[in-house]
């Protein structure tokens, strides 16, 4: 093998593992993209297989029940009342159904396009149609996405005129080595 030979063999495979670890590292923003476009076109099938739903759905309810038990912890009326425990025992249930009833394909749709989350959650409310959404301008959001570890990559979605507020955030983990799916979907607490 010449000289030339050699050179050109080893580029072509130095530029081969380039793409190949450019790809690697690019692929969740290619599995966001789709889950976007997924999302704005009301496309069910393909909803499906980018989103983990059991996944979402536990990652709600233990937002809600931590935000519920912030709540009754900073309120001091309830958090000296001996029926306060009980009331938590309840909503615990309330949250489990509302959670399961709500987090459907056609809601994440929805908090995915519009990049927010529900004002609330609730069993008796009817679900959204999986239809095309619209999103909120992109002048009211701006998106801040990077790794939190090699198969974890994070995107939240803050507002823009309130910088220091948490923003709505989507989680995806890496099912594959270039595939990923949502995983969990962080709503900006309540107030």
């Amino acid at each position: 093998m010449t000289r030339t030979k050699r050179i050109l063999t080893w580029t072509a495979g130095g530029l081969a593992g380039a793409a190949l670890v450019g790809a690697y590292l690019a692929s969740p923003l290619f599995a966001l993209n789709s889950l976007n476009a997924a999302a704005k076109t009301g496309d069910r099938a393909k909803l499906e297989r980018l989103v983990d739903f059991p996944a979402v759905r536990g990652g709600l309810k233990a937002q809600l029940k931590e935000a519920m038990a912030q709540s009754v912890a900073e309120d001091p009326e309830l958090r000296d009342n001996p029926f306060s425990a009980f009331g938590q025992i309840l909503m615990i249930g309330v949250i489990d159904k509302a959670v399961d009833a709500y987090a459907t394909p056609e809601a994440i749709s929805q908090m995915v396009a519009t990049r927010r989350a529900p004002s609330r959650i609730s069993p008796a409310e009817p679900r959204p149609q999986l239809e095309t959404a619209k999103p909120s301008p992109k002048s009211e959001t701006e998106l801040h996405y990077g790794y939190q570890n090699l198969d974890r990559f994070r995107a939240t979605y803050r507002d823009k005129a309130k910088p220091n507020e948490p923003g709505f955030g989507l989680t995806l983990a890496r099912q594959g080595f270039f595939r990923w799916k949502l995983v969990q979907i962080d709503i900006a607490p309540t107030r």
